[in-house]
Order: C-alpha cells, then sequence, then structure tokens
C-alpha cells in the first residue's frame, strides 16, 4: 500500500514538473494551428517572460517549424536576438536550427527508397545535388546549406532519404546557417536602432556570404560537370 502511495507521488511530482513543459507545448501549439498571421510580434506576445520559460518555447517553434512552412526560421532567429544577449540568442538559435534540421532529416531517413524520386520529380535543383560527386559529405552539407537554393525541409528529408550521415549532416546544416543566425539575431538586438552600424553592417555582411557562396556554388558544379578528378566519389544515392 505505500509504496503505491509512493509510486502515486513520484507520478504527482513528475507530473508538476513537466507541467510548464506541458503547457509550453500546448501554446505553441495552438499558436501554430489558430491561423494567426505569424510576425516577430505575435511571437514575442506569446513568448513566456522568464529566460528559461522563452528559451523552450522557442524550441518548440522550431521544432513545429520543421513540420511547417508557416513559421520562416529567420523570424524565430530574430526573435532570440529580440529576447536574449547576444551570446545567448546565438546559442538558442543555433540549438533551433539544429531542432529544425534533425527532424525532417529522420522522417526521411524512415521513409521507403521512392521518396528520392518523388523529391527529384518535384524538385529539379535536387538533381544538381545529386550530381555534385564528393567524398567530402561535411563540405557537402555544408555548401547546400549556405547557398540556400532549395527548401531547408526538402533538403533534410533528401539527405535523410539518402543516408548521408548524421553527424555530418547536422554540423555542415548548422555550419551553413550560421551567417543567417549571426545576422538575425544582430537586426534583433538592434531592432529599436536601425541606425546602428551592428544592423546595417550585419545585412551587409550577410549579403556579401550570400553573394560569395552562390558564385562559389556555380563554380563548383561546373568543376564537377566537367568530369571526375581525383577527389570524385559517386552520387548520392539512397540505399536500402
Amino acid at each position: 500500500m505505500r509504496e503505491n502511495e509512493n509510486g502515486i507521488r513520484r507520478l504527482g511530482r513528475l507530473f508538476l514538473r513537466a507541467l510548464p513543459l506541458l503547457g509550453l507545448a500546448a501554446a505553441a501549439l495552438w499558436l501554430w494551428r489558430s491561423g494567426e498571421r505569424f510576425s516577430l510580434d505575435t511571437i514575442l506576445r506569446y513568448t513566456p517572460a522568464r529566460p528559461l520559460l522563452a528559451a523552450l518555447f522557442l524550441l518548440l517553434l522550431y521544432a513545429l517549424k520543421s513540420l511547417s512552412l508557416m513559421l520562416p526560421v529567420l523570424l524565430l532567429d530574430t526573435a532570440c536576438g529580440v529576447l536574449f544577449p547576444l551570446p545567448t540568442a546565438i546559442l538558442v538559435a543555433t540549438l533551433g536550427t539544429a531542432v529544425t534540421l534533425t527532424i525532417p532529416y529522420f522522417i526521411g531517413r524512415g521513409a521507403g527508397p521512392d521518396m528520392t524520386e518523388r523529391l527529384q520529380q518535384k524538385h529539379e535543383r535536387l538533381r544538381e545535388l545529386r550530381e555534385l560527386r564528393s567524398r567530402n559529405e561535411l563540405f557537402i552539407a555544408f555548401l547546400i546549406r549556405i547557398v540556400g537554393i532549395l527548401p531547408c525541409d526538402v533538403v533534410s528529408l533528401y539527405l535523410g532519404n539518402t543516408r548521408l550521415p548524421f553527424g555530418k549532416y547536422l554540423l555542415g546544416g548548422v555550419l551553413g546557417f550560421l551567417p543567417d543566425i549571426l545576422t538575425a539575431t544582430v537586426v534583433g538586438m538592434k531592432a529599436d536602432d536601425r541606425s546602428s552600424p551592428w544592423f546595417w553592417g550585419a545585412i551587409a555582411v550577410n549579403l556579401l556570404v550570400a553573394a560569395g557562396s552562390t558564385l562559389f556554388y556555380t563554380w563548383y558544379r561546373r568543376r564537377a560537370a566537367a568530369g571526375p578528378d581525383d577527389d570524385a566519389g559517386e552520387p548520392i544515392e539512397p540505399q536500402p
């Protein structure tokens, strides 16, 4: 009898500890399903005031973003910059990006091998990724993210389905998104002072990185298409 009472008490304590997180999950899900227009003001209005709860709430939104195109990830990065000091904002946004990359990767990994063909039929530019021959999978994961020629979730599903190793996929993806994370958090931090050199400097640097990475990607793709070399491998293909 006493063991049953102790078990009930433990369950009660566990429920009370989990209650804030359950509440945040319910709020995030309601916000996602409510049809309310997502904006920075909307996100900030629903975010809890306590820093830890705010970080958890934003991570839940990052998770929901991975399942929906309705919520731009840069909006969440900017919200991090508004809500937290810059180092904390970068940390939360980086963790959120990792969450956003992880969920669709494992959805793609668990899907059948026909997903690759279906994705390529719908998104012709995925064939460019397939044609890139390289043994450096980390570099490929980084390059495709920093260039941003395809929707984030589509690339995640594809690379998960083609069994790109998760560690290389995640590290390359996070590094590829890092310029956007830094820009958005700085913009959020300086949102009330748009005359700040930090505000415009972050945007200018991000534009330069975007232009440079696009030029490099174009050169790299042409080099790969010109023929195999010593570093060439096989195209990424789904594995059974």
